[in-house]
């Protein structure tokens, strides 16, 4: 517990100290410290497990040495052959209470000898008995054998088992025993790699009664070994076959001997030694199926072989074959029988030299491992021999190298004098001193490649290193001769031509880098800005420029001194900046950039595509107007941030190297960064302000192309406009991270903690806030990024189309299409009428046919383009119902007036004084109350309403309105006017007629006027007045006028039809206002006479009365 609560205090202080220099900006060095705080927290806690891997791995170091020294000196008394691997190795497995063994005077004896371990050598191989009480050193002498012989830690394993445990019903020592065998044999499988042969050998067979007399005269004992060829899957088949035969042959060599033994014991316990063996086959091959299971695991061994032995020691026997002894086996003490005084035959040493050491040879082997081994042997080899051709190559590429370097100075020397020579050089043109410095440098950079390459160059025994100095020197006089000239009138050329044109931020970065240069400082500025400024003034090319400043690094790296400066120059320039406004400098900075300089034509996102002829909308302005800086999009603002921290002020901080010569602090930064961003903030959105006043609609444009554009089923370009500007003026804002979990322990807190729970979680958030320094850069961008939306949205806040909610401009653009689609349909209805005009003029005679679409002109669209679009359709609209309208008024008048005033009236008299009479049914007709002039009168003119002067129909409001000609009203009153006199009296045409003569000339005798019932006859006398009715009483063929002279010489005149009175009235009237007629006779004074009403224009029986009818051609007045 201590050991824990010390490393976690170490760790919180580590913490701390991490957070406080974060927090207040530290030197390095306490990051340092922290981290051996951190580092010794944990070493204190993993101490104990450290501390017992170290103690093992010096424990099983130890182990490792005492056996290596202990087979040294094994093969040092036993004189074993340098190669481990000449020696075969055996390892014995045995029970803890065996008492078998090898020959003792096989037996390896030395001083010291670990006392777990015996050693035995037979006949050159090696027998390692590791007792398995010590199983940990047993494992330590396992990874020895590994370790000390890789390619195979052993050729087999000797499993001994004693014969008279095996058949014992008390089994817990047995399987303990075979667990142990199993764990020992799967350890060696892993460290070794193959599997493993295994010997097993049945110890003490002559413990069992009879087995030593029957082995007694068996001359050949390799019957008592089975070979099973490694097959476990087939070893329990074999190996009880090869017991049977065993049995088989044992019994009958058996009965043979029986027969030449005289003593009868010994025959019966000759024949009973076979018998006990097959007593024991069970055990046998039940101890095998048990030492072969490994639960469906891979068997780590193959077993080799199965040996029979007898013991050294056989002091008791036992008889299998007994009942009894059956009985009374798994007692402590079985009854027993002599043992034999024979002399064991198959001992454990005799069995394993014949028939188990030869087969040493045939153990597997860790082919990996001898790869490996055979690798290594190669790579000493090829190391030896790379070392030694690396020395003679070295050897040889150091006089090759000297040689090569001293050619390649005089030549380099040669061509720099020959370029020189044959080329202007001059510091007033920087491009010419390149070509020739490039030459020196190329060797100088050779010589710098190479003793990259090839460090021993440098070594001062080498003659090349004077020559190399020396060269060096060269080269930097060179470039001092060349670049601090060219560089100084460079840069002093820059200033004056920047403060020339009034570019007072690169006046500053300029002069930074004057002083730079100047002081030899700053070097990586001084190369950023010349390598930037050569190529942008075009006085080198790419080229060029890459070598001066490859010249202009080599200047800096070999040292000058300083450089003296242009103080006069510089006191204008001080006194030029001293003006200017820092903060106007770097915002023009920002707007420069390459990045948001660069224009952009939204037209096909904004106005639609031209193909598809549904632009409706222009830009108006220059031609570049509208064109769009990339400064004023969503992409820009997404790529600019004026957090202190963010990549984009530090990359400006950086630029402008001569503003910042020492590194701002955070509250500079804060008030530059506030700066432009509200200077951004109202750039924004006055350019875009601008540029949606600019928008207005197409000249030139049909009613057919905005109806077809605004109601097709494609996207509306009146939607697709709003759509795109509200893209660039309502912009998403992004969640902001929270800086901790949202939450609250606190809260969840027993009341008794919960007011400390709550300083621990204040303490956490402050902590958190001012460790976290990225999620700090990311929640300080998001606020920024959503406060510039959210003001550039409210400065489009009384656009409602562009920077209200979606719902509300799509309901207000909805609106708008609902009435553009009902005055479509409406317009289509009416342009299929058969009479082109009719369906408009009745339509528009009530409003409940136009309520549908009335709101284009009633209701006042907030948005201005919306607006213009009403407007444009309604006044488009209007024209073209106006155009139909008048178009069937028009044809109706004509059809209705016109034509039968044209037909039938006018072309006759009176109406027409050269023309034919007219008939009285025509007249009567023309003028009757349901003639077609009167109907045109009651059904078309009664639409129109007299405003001020003007007889007016509206058409959708009093804006757009069809005017009747003037003369279309007085045709109306005349025409009604003739009506009520021609007409007026009981519907019939009548006008009274008295004709009075007054006087006749003294060279006539008499005046005669006769027609129909009328008859004047007038001589010189009384003055006669005759009265009668026209046309009733004129409705003879003809008016007859008789002027007889004192001769009686008659003239007379006759005018035919019901109108010769008006043609006699129409041709000798005396005036036009007077009722006298005069009557010529040959062209001399005649008859004189008066009829009533003919001077009065208004009476039926003056001519001119018909001639004040005059019909209009056109209805209404034109369209202006």
């Amino acid at each position: 517990m201590v050991r824990i609560i010390l490393a976690s205090v170490l760790i919180i202080v580590s913490l701390v100290m991490v957070g406080l220099s974060i927090w207040l900006d530290f030197s390095d060095i306490y990051y340092w410290v922290s981290a051996l705080i951190a580092v010794l927290a944990i070493v204190v806690y993993f101490s104990p497990s450290m501390k017992a891997f170290a103690i093992r791995r010096y424990r099983r170091g130890s182990q490792f040495k005492q056996y290596s020294l202990l087979y040294r000196r094994i093969a040092k008394k036993i004189k074993l052959s340098s190669n481990i691997y000449d020696t075969a190795w055996y390892l014995v497995a045995s029970e803890e209470n065996i008492n078998e063994t090898f020959a003792q005077f096989n037996r390896v004896n030395l001083s010291n000898m670990p006392a777990n371990i015996a050693v035995y050598h037979v006949q050159g191989a090696l027998i390692w008995h590791v007792k398995a009480s010590h199983k940990a050193e047993r494992a330590h002498f396992l990874s020895w054998l590994n370790h000390v012989r890789p390619k195979q830690p052993i050729n087999g394993v000797l499993l001994l088992n004693d014969a008279f445990s095996l058949i014992q019903r008390a089994q817990k020592l047995k399987q303990d025993h075979l667990a142990d065998v199993k764990a020992q044999l799967e350890s060696l499988y892993l460290l070794s790699g193959y599997k493993i042969p295994l010997h097993l050998f049945l110890c003490g067979v002559n413990k069992l009664d009879g087995i030593a007399e029957t082995l007694h005269e068996q001359n050949d004992l390799g019957v008592l070994s089975f070979f099973l060829d490694g097959n476990n899957h087939k070893v329990t088949d074999t190996l009880n076959q090869a017991y049977d035969d065993l049995f088989k042959r044992l019994f009958a060599h058996n009965l043979h001997q029986v027969s030449l033994q005289l003593d009868e014991g010994f025959k019966r316990k000759q024949l009973l030694g076979s018998m006990q063996l097959q007593y024991l086959k069970l055990s046998v091959t039940g101890f095998v199926d048990e030492l072969l299971d490994f639960n469906g695991l891979t068997v780590p061994f193959k077993l080799e072989s199965f040996h029979l032995v007898e013991s050294e020691t056989a002091s008791q026997r036992v008889n299998l074959a007994t009942a009894h002894a059956l009985i009374e086996v798994n007692q402590t003490r079985l009854p027993v029988v002599q043992e034999s005084n024979l002399k064991p035959k198959a001992q454990l040493t005799k069995t394993f030299a014949e028939h188990v050491l030869p087969t040493s040879h045939g153990a597997p082997a860790n082919r990996w491992k001898m790869w490996q081994h055979g690798i290594k042997q190669a790579t000493m080899f090829t190391s030896g021999a790379a070392v030694l051709l690396l020395a003679s190559w070295i050897g040889w590429q150091a006089y090759t190298y000297n040689e090569a370097l001293h050619s390649e100075f005089r030549a380099v020397h040669k061509s720099y004098k020959a370029n020189l020579d044959n080329s202007t050089f001059n510091i007033d043109e920087p491009s010419t001193i390149v070509e020739p410095l490039i030459l020196l440098r190329s060797a100088y950079v050779n010589f710098n490649q190479a003793q990259l390459s090839k460090p021993w160059y440098a070594l001062d025994v080498l003659t090349s290193i004077e020559r190399a100095e020396h060269y060096q020197a060269l080269y930097k006089n060179q470039l001092s001769v060349a670049i601090e000239p060219s560089m100084k009138k460079y840069l002093e050329e820059e200033l004056f031509v920047y403060l020339e044109l009034e570019d007072y931020l690169k006046v500053i970065n300029v002069k930074d880098v004057y002083l730079s240069f100047s002081n030899r400082e700053n070097k990586a500025v001084v190369l950023q800005y010349m390598s930037t400024s050569l190529l942008e003034s075009g006085v080198m090319d790419e080229l060029q420029t890459e070598h001066f400043i490859a010249l202009l690094n080599d200047f800096y790296e070999l040292g000058y001194e300083p450089v003296v400066t242009n103080d006069e120059l510089l006191a204008i320039v001080d006194s030029q900046l001293a003006l200017q406004d820092t903060n106007q400098l770097m915002y023009k900075y920002v707007k420069q950039l390459p990045q948001f300089n660069r224009l952009i034509d939204i037209r096909p996102a904004l106005l639609g595509d031209a193909l598809k002829n549904t632009i409706l909308f222009e830009i108006k302005g220059e031609s570049s107007s509208f064109l769009v800086p990339a400064l004023y999009t969503p992409e820009a603002m997404q790529k600019l941030s004026f957090v202190p921290e963010s990549e984009f002020m530090q990359q400006m901080v950086n630029n402008n190297h001569g503003l910042f010569q020492t590194p701002p602090t955070q509250r500079e930064l804060t008030r530059i960064g506030n700066y432009l961003k509200y200077s951004y903030i109202n750039d924004y959105t006055r350019f875009w302000q601008k540029y949606y006043q600019r928008l207005a609609l197409k000249q030139s444009l049909t009613l057919q192309q905005v109806m077809d554009a605004l109601t097709s089923n494609e996207k509306s370009p009146l939607m697709q406009l709003y759509g795109t500007l509200r893209n660039y003026v309502v912009i998403p804002t992004v969640d902001v991270p929270e800086a901790v979990p949202s939450g609250s322990v606190a809260k969840q807190a027993p009341k008794g903690v919960a007011v400390k729970a709550a300083k621990a979680e204040k303490l956490v958030k402050l902590a958190s806030t001012k460790l976290d320094k990225q999620k700090l850069l990311d929640i300080a961008q998001a606020n920024e990024h959503n406060e510039i939306s959210e003001k550039i949205r409210q400065s489009f806040s009384q656009y409602q189309l562009l920077a209200g909610e979606q719902e509300a401009m799509r309901n207000e653009y909805q609106a708008f299409l609902q009435q553009l689609i009902a005055l479509k349909a409406w317009m289509t209805n009416a342009d299929d009428d058969v009479i082109p005009g009719l369906t408009y003029f009745e339509q528009i005679q009530s409003n409940r046919n136009i309520d549908a679409f009335s709101g284009l002109w009633l209701k006042q669209y907030s948005e201005r383009l919306m607006q213009s679009l009403a407007v444009l359709t309604v006044e488009k609209t209007t024209q073209h119902v106006r155009e139909k309208v008048q178009g069937y008024l028009q044809t109706h008048w004509q059809s209705s007036v016109v034509k039968p005033y044209s037909d039938s009236i006018a072309p006759y008299y009176p109406f027409a004084l050269q023309g034919e009479d007219l008939n009285l049914n025509s007249l009567a007709s023309f003028f009757a109350s349901d003639s077609s002039v009167s109907k045109f009168e009651s059904e078309i003119l009664s639409h129109f309403l007299l405003v001020d002067t003007q007889y007016q129909m509206a058409i959708f409001n009093r804006n757009a309105v069809i005017s009747l000609q003037p003369e279309i009203v007085q045709f109306f009153t005349q025409f009604k006017k003739m009506r009520r006199q021609l007409y007026g009296q009981a519907n019939e045409l009548q006008a009274k007629v008295t004709i009075k003569p007054l006087s006749l000339s003294p060279q006539l005798n008499s005046f005669t006027l006769s027609s129909g019932d009328i008859e004047l006859l007038y001589t010189h006398g009384p003055l006669i007045e005759v009265k009668g009715v026209w046309p009733k009483d004129f409705s003879t063929e003809q008016l007859t006028v008789t002027l007889v002279d004192l001769n009686n010489q008659k003239q007379m005149q006759s005018y035919e039809g019901v109108w010769g009175l008006l043609r006699l009235i129409d041709k000798h009237k005396v005036s036009v206002n007077k009722n006298t007629l005069m009557m010529p006779y040959q062209n001399e004074a005649g008859a004189t006479l008066t009829i009533n009403e003919v001077g009065n224009t208004q009476s039926l029986l003056n001519p001119l009365f018909y001639g004040q009818l005059t019909v209009p051609l056109r209805l209404v007045q034109p369209l202006r």
